[in-house]
C-alpha cells in the first residue's frame, strides 16, 4: 500500500529547505497575540498539535509553559527533541493525530500554519478534531489557524519556480476534488523527484461545523495572525474554540 503525501514529503530534506524560510518572526508575534488573548495561568499546559521541528513549541517553551508537541513525521520529531534533549517541561513525541493522543488534560491545544485538512475523507479530518477535543481538560481552549481557501482561491497563483542551494523547486497548483494541490517537482542534479501537497479547501463555515461535531464551543474567529477580525480577503482563519467546563 503507497503512502499518503504527507507520509513522504514531510520526511523529506527537500521539504525542510523549500519552506526554510518562514517567518520566525511572524510566528512568535502570531503566539504573543494569542497569549494575550487567552490569558493563560503561568502553570498552564500546552499541546502543540502537528508540530513540525517545534518552532511555536519551543518558544511556548521558553516562556516558561510546560508544552508537548506531537507530529507524525519522524525525521521532524527527531530534530525537535535534539534541540529540546536538555530541557524539561517540553517534550515532542511522534503521533498521527487519528489516533488518541499520548496526553490529556491539557489547557490549550494549537494546530498552526495549516496542519490540518490533509486526509482522504472528513471521517479522518473528524477523528482528528475529537481527539484534539478528548485531550483538553474541562474548559480547555482548541486553536485552529488555518488558510482562508476564499482568499487563496481568489489569488490563485498556478506556478513558482525557486532555486535554493542549487536545487531547482517547480510549484504548480491546481484545485482538484476540493482540495488545493500543489505538485512539486525538485531537480537536483541530474535527479528529477515529484512529491504532492494536498489541503481541503475547508471554508470557515466547513471549519466551524467540524468544531461543534466535536463537542467544542466556538469563541471567536480572526483573519490574520494580529487577531483582527475576519472576512473573506483575510489571509487566514483563526478560530478558538473551548471545551465545555
Amino acid at each position: 500500500m503507497s503512502k499518503a503525501w504527507f507520509e513522504t514529503w514531510f520526511n523529506t530534506d527537500y521539504y525542510h529547505l523549500l519552506y526554510r524560510n518562514r517567518n520566525e518572526v511572524e510566528a512568535r508575534q502570531f503566539i504573543d497575540a494569542l497569549l494575550r488573548f487567552l490569558r493563560p495561568e503561568k502553570q498552564a499546559r500546552f499541546i502543540d498539535i502537528a508540530c513540525g521541528k517545534g518552532r511555536h513549541a519551543r518558544y511556548l517553551h521558553s516562556l516558561g509553559y510546560d508544552v508537548t508537541g506531537i507530529d507524525l513525521s519522524r525525521n521532524s520529531i527527531d530534530e525537535a527533541n535534539a534541540c529540546a534533549a536538555s530541557e524539561d517541561r517540553i517534550a515532542f513525541i511522534q503521533h498521527d493525530i487519528r489516533a488518541k493522543f499520548p496526553v490529556s488534560n491539557m489547557d490549550v491545544a494549537m494546530n498552526l500554519f495549516t496542519s490540518f485538512g490533509y486526509f482522504d475523507n472528513d471521517a479522518e479530518h473528524q477523528q482528528a478534531l475529537d481527539n484534539m477535543q478528548l485531550c483538553l481538560k474541562p474548559g480547555g481552549k482548541l486553536v485552529i489557524d488555518f488558510l482562508n481557501a476564499s482568499e487563496v482561491l481568489h489569488n490563485f497563483k498556478q506556478e513558482d519556480l525557486t532555486v535554493i542551494d542549487g536545487i531547482r523547486f517547480k510549484v504548480t497548483r491546481s484545485v482538484d476534488d476540493k482540495c488545493i494541490v500543489k505538485h512539486i517537482e525538485v531537480t537536483d542534479g541530474d535527479e528529477v523527484k515529484h512529491y504532492q501537497e494536498r489541503v481541503r479547501a475547508f471554508s470557515k463555515e466547513d471549519l466551524e461545523k467540524l468544531i461543534l461535531r466535536a463537542g467544542l464551543s466556538i469563541d471567536h474567529t480572526f483573519g490574520n495572525y494580529q487577531l483582527h477580525g475576519y472576512d473573506e480577503r483575510s489571509p487566514r482563519v483563526v478560530i478558538i474554540a473551548k471545551k465545555k467546563a
